[in-house]
């Protein structure tokens, strides 16, 4: 039976004024295309809260709790798209990059005398859609390495339904691997970053840079080869940096987040380093039970070797998560500071958690509302931060989503995404001192137990304070 696409329930889910994602291969679900979208839950769950994540309109709700709860406006890919036309726009003659291809140069470190340059390795490389795969570099000291795996939603198949909701060309994924922002904006003197080395897997596979197949979807063959193509980036930088790097640090946001929990471990041991760290921005890697291991599967990453032989195991009985992955990762390196940068309610770490469980026809997980998620998150950090010593969080009241590639990094504190708050902690400052092994957990708030119940705003007790603390 050949892979049917979701229908109206979740694919309607576009933003007012944005169109959907070209590669969107919509087939008709018998018996299961349920129309209004206003009734796709309701009619098949007790949690009526899910009409608004159906509509996909921006809107307030309200939940237990009280206040302001998470909007979630559109799926994160989409305002990245146009936003970074916007910044395509505002950069343009002062931030671009030059072309390399390795079939016809060594394309090396030296060679790019300082420039941001796109590498195409050739090969098993390609974006979902079959364009030639890019990479991307911004050169630096070969000593210090920022490998950062760049987001851009994801496209998986469950239960026989095709959920195409990624960033699918080489074209959309240049033009939002954040070049000049945040992490990369190597002009801003607080930036702890701007002498580093930047190896930048680009992201249009839409497997959270782990998959390694040719899927058949509408009897079309797919490729999904984030694998190859974050592995080609992996292999010109061991050749191009330091034999033993000064410091070395893997990090990545949204979907990039993802791979960064999947190839630290992998990367950890590839790179010799004097000093280390692995920063997860925006993806806690929170999704309905039973779901990560079968997506997984399906990517074709259970044999990868970035994974050790207990995970494949556990990848090929359906059985592997993200928590596993990760907690397996910091077992491996405790000299290894592991950081997560989360907002209390991610309205696109919502928005997945709820078509994930949509696309497994999981109707009640799929009417989750923010108090519930955020209990659930600091439900995984409570685990992380209880059993692991190098393991802090900082977390952000309010929804936004990703704050490392864009020019976000320099003004969010706990208290506020956008600077408008002078309280709180300062993300840039909690980075640089993460990076130098001196960081505590941080949040604003009342100390109080998890509980849904109490909505959003408060931290949880069994978090702060909590040191850093690795023994390098």
């Amino acid at each position: 039976m050949k892979p049917l696409a979701l229908g109206t329930c979740f694919l309607s889910l576009v933003a007012p004024g944005l169109a959907a994602p070209t590669p969107v291969d919509v087939a008709p679900v018998a018996k299961v295309d349920l129309g209004a979208d206003e009734e796709c839950l309701a009619s098949t769950s007790t949690a009526g809260d899910g009409a608004c994540f159906l509509q996909g309109h921006t809107q307030r709700r309200t939940g237990r709790g009280g206040g302001r709860l998470g909007v979630l406006e559109e799926p994160h890919w989409l305002g990245w798209l146009q936003k970074a036309s916007q910044r395509s726009e505002l950069l343009e003659g002062t931030m671009s990059y030059e072309e390399c291809h390795l079939k016809d140069s060594q394309c090396s470190l030296e060679s790019m005398e300082g420039k941001p340059t796109l590498v195409y390795p050739g090969g098993e490389t390609t974006c979902l859609n079959g364009d030639d795969y890019a990479f991307a570099v911004y050169p630096g000291d070969s000593d210090k390495l920022l490998i950062y795996f760049e987001g851009g939603g994801a496209c998986w198949e469950a239960k026989g339904n095709v959920v195409r909701q990624c960033t699918d060309s080489m074209e959309n994924g240049i033009a939002t691997t954040g070049l000049g922002q945040g992490f990369q904006n190597k002009q801003d003197m607080a930036n702890p970053f701007r002498s580093y080395t930047v190896v930048e897997p680009i992201y249009c596979s839409g497997d959270a840079h782990m998959g390694d197949k040719v899927q058949e979807w509408n009897d079309k063959q797919v490729p999904q080869k984030g694998y190859a193509n974050a592995n080609s980036a992996a292999s010109w930088a061991k050749k191009n940096v330091d034999a033993t790097l000064s410091n070395l640090v893997i990090s990545g946001f949204s979907a990039g987040a993802l791979g960064t929990m999947g190839w630290s471990q992998h990367l950890l041991g590839m790179f010799p380093h004097d000093k280390a760290s692995v920063l997860v921005d925006s993806y806690a890697g929170i999704f309905p039970d039973g779901t990560v291991g079968p997506i997984l599967k399906n990517w074709g990453a259970c044999s990868l070797p970035i994974f050790s032989e207990s995970t494949q195991g556990s990848c090929s009985e359906d059985q592997l998560s993200m928590k596993v992955i990760l907690e397996t990762a910091m077992a491996a390196y405790p000299k290894v500071g592991f950081g997560i940068i989360q907002s209390k309610v991610d309205g696109t770490q919502i928005w997945f958690y709820k078509g994930v469980a949509q696309s497994n026809f999981m109707m009640d997980a799929a009417g989750i509302e923010d108090p519930d998620f955020y209990s659930k998150t600091l439900a995984l950090f409570e685990e992380y931060s209880q059993n692991f010593p190098n393991y802090v969080e900082f977390l952000i009241d309010g929804w936004v989503h990703c704050f490392t590639q864009s020019d976000l990094f320099f003004k969010t504190t706990t208290a506020n995404p956008d600077g408008e708050i002078s309280s709180g902690t300062s993300l840039v400052q909690w980075v640089t001192d993460f990076l130098q092994g001196n960081a505590s957990s941080a949040c604003q708030g009342a100390i109080e137990g998890a509980d849904p119940s109490k909505g959003h705003d408060y931290c949880d007790k069994l978090l702060t304070p909590k040191v850093l603390n690795i023994d390098r």
